[in-house]
């Protein structure tokens, strides 16, 4: 029975819940800590995957701008020259006027090829088949288990473990109002058990709010219909269907550049980023385009073109758009990082290496969990197995 007096404020560890709590943050931690963990250490690497990338193929780093720069057009038909058994997907040029143009199609054999292309002169500059690339594995590892559709499904549930870890985790820190400085001490020069344990209350207790916003957001991409309809639901507004088309695509529509810049009229002050080719019947021209502030790299924006005559369908900026439509939209940028060029180049990598950090905490959370376990019981029952009996050394201090 609890003291009389007990309460969670004062006595955490006379509360029945807290200890309920506590099997629960522990259990789960022993069962799906090593997925946790692979989980975020691929989230860590995945963080960079544009810069990475970059890395491997040199025609997606720099070029030297020019005064004019090829057509949209041009550009196209020397890829379709390079590439005539692929199916055009997208083209973008996120990277800006220093940056190579990148055109994503689709093999026969169904992998998924990126040619870059100099703007200005036109010259093929690299090209990667993301079929078998490291890069893609990592990526795939991280959003899907290497399991597809199946293991993006199941990835939301792993992300649902790591919300309640976190928040559990907190009501397992707290030592009460009279002992509260001690959740934020660390006893250097003490024995190792109690630093592994120092290490783990004051990781998890200073990367717990970050890590459950970056679980939180990441679990849209396993439940989208989910999250849409609470997301609606909570901020009473609506989140628009992507507009069907009316006309059909064909060579003989309308030049791709000006589509591109009837887009960018459609959107003044912004500038053109990509253009997603129509894959069916009733699918538009998708043109993102992107703000000087920003909130992802490429763009929060997009402008829906008939493919027979260029005409608007409907114009979406981020900063007109509903509540629910900007949470969603923001859903991305706030798991991956990917918005601290809103404010300024170091801000831009500076969050995306606050969040390699954050995704290097629950694989420190994990080791330093399992060593605790192993100083509390583990070890015991080796000992005893070997005839020995070691100090008891507590799983909480």
């Amino acid at each position: 029975m609890n003291p009389p007096n007990a309460s969670f404020l004062h006595t955490p560890r006379s509360v029945a819940w807290r200890r309920w709590t506590f099997q629960i943050h522990l259990w789960l931690a022993l069962t799906l800590g090593p997925v946790l963990a692979v989980v975020c250490l691929t989230g860590s690497i995945v963080v960079f995957r544009y810069e990475l990338n970059r890395l491997t193929v040199p025609g997606t780093a720099y070029v030297t701008p020019q005064r004019a720069r090829l057509t949209l057009d041009e550009l196209t038909a020397r890829i379709r020259a390079n590439r005539p058994a692929d199916q055009l997907s997208s083209v973008s040029w996120d990277g800006g006027p220093s940056t190579g143009m990148n055109f994503w199609t689709n093999s026969p054999q169904g992998h998924r090829i990126h040619t870059f292309i100099d703007p200005y002169t036109g010259a093929i500059t690299g090209q990667e088949d993301y079929h078998g690339k490291w890069m893609q594995w990592f990526f795939d590892l991280h959003a899907k288990l290497l399991l597809g559709d199946t293991g993006m499904f199941l990835n939301g549930f792993v992300g649902l473990a790591i919300l309640i870890l976190s928040l559990s985790g907190l009501i397992v820190w707290w030592p009460g109002l009279p002992r509260w400085q001690s959740g934020f001490s660390y006893l250097r020069g003490a024995r190792w058990q109690r630093q592994n344990y120092d290490w783990h209350k004051l990781i998890g207790f200073y990367s717990s709010a970050a890590v459950f916003l970056i679980a939180l957001t990441g679990m849209y991409f396993s439940f989208p219909s989910l999250y849409k309809s609470a997301i609606q639901t909570v901020t009473r507004s609506q989140i628009p269907a992507t507009p069907r088309a009316s006309s059909a695509w064909s060579a003989g529509g309308p030049p791709l550049e000006d589509l591109a810049r009837i887009a960018v009229k459609a959107q003044p002050g912004s500038r053109f980023v990509s253009l997603a080719f129509p894959k069916k019947p009733g699918d538009p021209v998708s043109i993102r385009t992107k703000e000087e502030r920003d909130w992802h790299r490429i763009g929060l924006n997009w402008v829906y073109l008939e493919p027979a005559t260029g005409a608007v369908i409907r114009s979406s900026r981020f900063s007109e758009a509903s509540l629910a439509s900007q949470v969603v939209l923001l859903m991305y940028p706030l798991h991956f990082g990917r918005f601290g060029g809103r404010w300024n180049t170091n801000a831009y990598y500076g969050v995306m290496v606050l969040y390699l950090i954050l995704g290097l905490a629950p694989v420190a959370l994990t080791a330093t969990g399992f060593l605790m376990y192993w100083n509390h019981s583990l070890s015991k029952k080796f000992a005893r197995v070997r005839g020995s009996r070691p100090a008891r050394i507590p799983l909480e201090v």
